[in-house]
Order: structure tokens, then sequence, then C-alpha cells
């Protein structure tokens, strides 16, 4: 994990108390105004480069740093004969420390807000709240971001969009959508959490002159350039048994389908054995529905622990239409206990929610579970639902010491020793009943000896998930999510990790 660490500082993600901290051992090397200097040209140069015409400007200043970035970029401007207009949130007197400096050295006119007026034709630069904002937008100040929002003004936010939160991506009552926004040193949790990725548009990360590049985070947004080098190409000296052996415990009768998408999966992923183990009841629906995969009848637990004693496993699954019962407990139970390498899923996952402290105790660094949040409350009672998802996520892995994709619109994966991956690669289009299914068989094809470890498994699917989605647009279903997986790991190719 370490060497994993190191080699993806362009995807490190920072919580407003990370990047505070981390100013603050910064401004004892170097003067804190220099770096709001540095930071107020390069939003400047953005602006300058990014619109080629010299149309009107108008620059909203908060009372904190944010606010000094501002006024430094409409010096900037100011100085480029740009007509600019600078509004601010409070009266001079209430300005202190680079801020009072920033604004001083302005010394044009200024306006209240109260006074705002949005003109036709104009870039507003929002500069009035950073990553340290905390209370909700209301009253005058909300109703000006609706009138911004509902323009077609260009909007460029510098560090983060007025009324996101940093943290979470949550609005804070009411928030600016920015068209743009160019933050500082490396990207906020909130710029690709929740609506804070609509909110911040098209994100530039601008370097500002820190002396030490090194952060100390456990975030970073997912990216090929993470685990690529560990990715289980086919070899051409290869055969079907060296590309692993991979096991899907079969659904009950009316759920067949579900593990028939996950195997289905596994098999494009790159396994080359994919096993379905079954009852009696759904072995001729299998034989029937899915002919390439191989079939194992299995009618109870002391054939299923022959099985799994006897029988050459790389990998298995299970949860995917499996039914929620003591059954099914009591198979999982014995599976987590004889197999190295397990991915629980779904109906897995939720036949322990009134026995949850059990399957604690049987996960290891070596498994992998896959609940969405309805199911990780199931399993995870004692955890409070109004926490963030990576808050939530990491109050789990102290618990079980194991790995976990924690599935939404931001898909979280999260290591066994707390190392946090946002997966931001995704599309809308993933929310369809069946996708979790072949997420789960992308998962358990990939992991494994010789394979991929369950975390980077993780990171590793759930990109390859979102990216078919991203590249099939409207209409997709899970069986199209399974088709696309050749085309998505011929654009994974063509990757090159840096």
């Amino acid at each position: 994990m370490h060497s994993f660490h190191n080699v993806c500082r362009k995807n490190e993600i920072v919580s407003s108390k990370e990047m505070k901290d981390f100013e603050k051992h910064q401004f004892l090397k170097k003067s804190s105004y220099s770096f709001m200097q540095n930071a107020g040209r390069k939003v400047f140069y953005f602006i300058r480069d990014k619109f080629k015409k010299k149309q009107p400007i108008i620059v909203l200043c908060g009372p904190g740093n944010n606010g000094g970035d501002g006024f430094i970029i409409a010096k900037q401007l100011q100085d480029y004969n740009y007509p600019v207009e600078v509004y601010i949130l409070k009266s001079k007197k209430n300005y202190k420390g680079d801020a009072l400096t920033a604004l001083e050295e302005f010394n044009y006119g200024l306006k209240k807000i109260s006074s705002f007026k949005l003109k036709k034709n104009v870039i507003v630069i929002d500069a009035l709240f950073g990553i340290g904002l905390k209370r909700n937008i209301r009253g005058r100040l909300s109703k000006i971001f609706n009138q911004i929002n509902k323009s077609n003004n260009p909007v460029v936010s510098v560090d983060i969009p007025s009324g996101v939160c940093s943290n979470t991506g949550e609005i804070l009552g009411n928030a600016i959508k920015a068209d743009f926004t160019v933050t500082f040193h490396r990207k906020k949790v909130g710029h690709i959490l929740g609506l804070g990725r609509e909110y911040s548009g098209d994100i530039k990360v601008a370097d500002i002159g820190f002396i030490q590049k090194k952060m100390k985070t456990q975030t970073l947004e997912n990216s090929p350039r993470l685990w690529l080098k560990h990715f289980p190409w086919k070899k051409k000296t290869g055969h079907k048994y060296s590309r692993g052996r991979t096991v899907v415990y079969g659904g009950q009768k009316e759920f067949t389908g579900a593990t028939i998408l996950s195997a289905q999966a596994a098999l494009r992923t790159g396994t080359g054995s994919a096993k379905i183990i079954c009852s009696r009841d759904t072995l001729q629906i299998y034989s029937l529905k899915f002919p390439s995969v191989l079939k194992t009848e299995i009618n109870d637990i002391y054939q299923l622990e022959k099985f799994l004693k006897t029988e050459k496993i790389t990998s298995i699954l299970i949860g995917p239409g499996s039914g929620s019962n003591e059954k099914v407990k009591k198979i999982t139970k014995l599976i987590l206990r004889k197999v190295k390498y397990v991915v629980l899923d779904a109906d897995a996952l939720t036949c322990f929610r009134n026995d949850y402290k059990s399957l604690y105790s049987l996960l290891d660094k070596n498994k992998i579970i896959t609940p969405h949040l309805g199911e990780f409350h199931k399993i995870f009672p004692k955890i409070k639902k109004n926490f963030s998802n990576i808050d939530k996520a990491m109050s789990a892995v102290k618990i079980i010491k194991s790995n976990m994709v924690l599935k939404g619109p931001n898909t979280i994966i999260i290591s066994y020793n707390n190392k946090i991956v946002i997966n931001n690669h995704t599309s809308s289009e993933l929310a369809v009943i069946g996708s979790g299914d072949v997420l789960s068989g992308l998962i358990v094809s990939l992991i494994g000896e010789k394979k991929m470890n369950p975390f980077l498994a993780g990171c590793a699917a759930s990109w390859l998930h979102g990216d078919i989605a991203k590249n099939y647009g409207k209409g997709l279903i899970a069986e199209d999510i399974v088709r696309c997986i050749p085309s998505a790991l011929k654009r994974l190719k063509k990757w090159k990790t840096y």
C-alpha cells in the first residue's frame, strides 16, 4: 500500500482541515500573503487565457482569505484594463490580516453586496467563501446566488464554489453553480462528492508555490494511474486455469439473473474459469441460460464444505440473488472461513442484519464487502445516518478491518487500513437494476493470489464500471455493461502509468 500511495499525488484529495494544517506549516517557511498573491495571479491567468475577449467582470469578495484572493484578482484585471466591478460582503472595517492587505492594495472603488445588480454578458468571479464555510447561505445572499445560477453568465469560483461544503460536497442552504473552479495545490473532497461535483464545473488545480508538495491525506481520486501496474492482464503464455478459478454462489430460482450477470462479468474481465455452484432446482436454468460457464450442483452445507476443501478456488462471490436467510448466513460463514479471497454483496450482507457482529469477526484484509447505503446501515446500525459517506466508510472499516466498496453516485473504496479512493469516473446511467451484480463480478475476477489485492480490485472495477457507463450513454442496462467490458479493457490498455 505504501508504494501505491507514493505514485498518486496528482490524485490526492484533501479535507478542509488537512488543507489548513498544511497551509499553517507552509506559512512558517514563507509569507502567507505571498501565497495569496500567487493564488490571485493564477486565477487571473486562467481568466485571461480562457476568455480571450476583455468583457466586463464582476468580482464578489467575502471577508476572509477567499475574499483576499478576489481583491488580488480584481487588481490584476484592473491593471490589464479589464472593466471590473468589486462587491464586498461586509464593510472595510470587517476585513483583517491578508484579506485587509489585499483590499488596501486594490485601491479602486468598492460596492456593497446589498446593491448587487447582475448585468448581462459579464463574467462572475466568486471569491465569497472558501473551504472554511460552515453556516448555511440564506436571505439576500441566497437570492443573489439564485440570480447568478439562473443567468447565462460564465462563473469562475475561487478554490470552491461558495455554499458547497468542502468536506462533503453538500449544499449549505444555497450555493453558486460554477462553470469553472480554480483550486489550489489539491482538489478538495467537496469538489467530487455529492452536488459539489456538479456545482464545481471544470476544475483547474493551480500550483501556488508551496515548498513541500507531499500532504498527509488518505483520500485519493480514482484513476488507472493508481492501480494499472497491478492489473492482471492475460499473459501470452498463460492458460485458462493460470488466469484464475472464480466461483459464484448461485441465486434462488427467481433471482438466477443476478448470478448470471456476475459470472458473465467475471469471465469477460479475464478470469480463466468461472463456476456457478447451485442447487438442483436451478441447475437446469443455468445450463440453458449460460452454457459457457461451469456448474456444480450443491444442495446442502456438507456438500459445500467438501467442495471448498477439494476445489482449487482463486476467489469466490456470494450475495447476488442468493436470498437473505439463515441458510445463506451459514453458507456465507463457511465460505469466509474456508476461502481466502471473498467478495460479499447484497443478500450475503443483509442476512447478517440481526447478527452483524458475527460477520465482523469473519472479515479480514483479504475480503471485500460491496454494500449500497441501504445494505450498509443494516449491517452497521450503530453508525449514524447523518455522517458523511466517507465518515461512514471509515467508521465501518475501523470495526471490520476489511475492505469495502460503498456504492453510490460517488462510490467510495476503502482499504482495511483506511486508504480511501473516491470514484468520480462514473455516470448516473449506472443506477439500474443488475448494475451492482456486474460490479461484484468485475471485482471477484480481479482478486486473488498473483492478481490484485481486494482494495485495488475495488478501485479498478469501479473505474471500469463507470467508464462503460460514461462511454455508452443513455439507455444502459446491466447486460450492456457486461457486453461492453472488452471495449473498456481496450481503452484501459491505452492508459499510461505516471
